[in-house]
């Protein structure tokens, strides 16, 4: 499974040609790639980033859906139609929930799930993104206070965790947050934006996480 997530922007248009960026860095088998469109069902967000899956697909990297517990059914359909990888339920899934969304994707897809807080039951998902880290340089309609790198140690100790950083991590922070347990970082801005700087940040992020070892292996 991919330790650098992106994320892609809640609106605006999607340049496909984004993905030539993270094999330029040489991270295409580092990245994996998160749609997600906050308010829009998941096929709706498919549609808004088809032509951004066919290049990521051409370039061999894994894909995953991001879509509310109250949508798992839809998402699981529009998962298997496309030959996704998996889901990450948003919202702050509880056990129940995760339990659901797994019986709704089968026992192989990839189950991540999204929580601004130290979260348990690890053992039911193959990943937990946790944030805002820092403070998000992607406005937000609600802003939530940054959790900071004691947050991200705290919920890195617990058994079987795989904590993906995610807020404002960038290459400034990729370092700090690996240090601190981060299995896996993502971000949006990082990924998505002028081509030099993606280039320059996605192959500094990829650097951070090369030069870290620790946390359980990938599934």
């Amino acid at each position: 499974m991919p330790r650098l997530w992106a994320i892609t922007p809640p609106s605006g248009l999607l340049i496909a040609d984004t993905v030539a960026l993270w094999c330029q860095a040489g991270a295409a088998a580092d990245v994996g790639l998160w749609l997600r469109t906050p308010g829009e069902s998941p096929t709706r967000t498919l549609e808004r980033c088809a032509g951004l899956v066919g290049r990521a697909r051409a370039a061999g990297i894994a894909i995953v859906l991001g879509a509310p517990i109250a949508a798992i059914e839809e998402a699981a359909a529009v998962v298997r139609a496309w030959g996704l990888q998996g889901v990450v339920v948003r919202a702050e899934p509880t056990a129940a929930a995760l339990g659901q969304a797994r019986a709704c994707l089968g026992p192989e897809a990839w189950l991540g799930r999204s929580t601004h807080a130290a979260a348990e039951d690890h053992d039911r998902c193959t990943m937990t993104v946790l944030g805002p880290i820092y403070a998000p340089r992607t406005p937000k309609p609600v802003a939530t206070a940054a959790l900071g790198l004691e947050a991200l140690a705290l919920a890195a100790m617990a058994p079987g965790a795989r904590i993906i950083a995610v807020g404002g991590v960038d290459r400034a922070h990729a370092n700090a947050c690996v240090a601190s347990g981060a299995w896996g970082l993502a971000g949006i801005r990082s990924f998505f934006g002028d081509a030099e700087q993606v280039v320059e940040d996605v192959g500094a992020l990829r650097l951070a996480l090369q030069l870290a070892n620790h946390g359980p292996t990938s599934p």
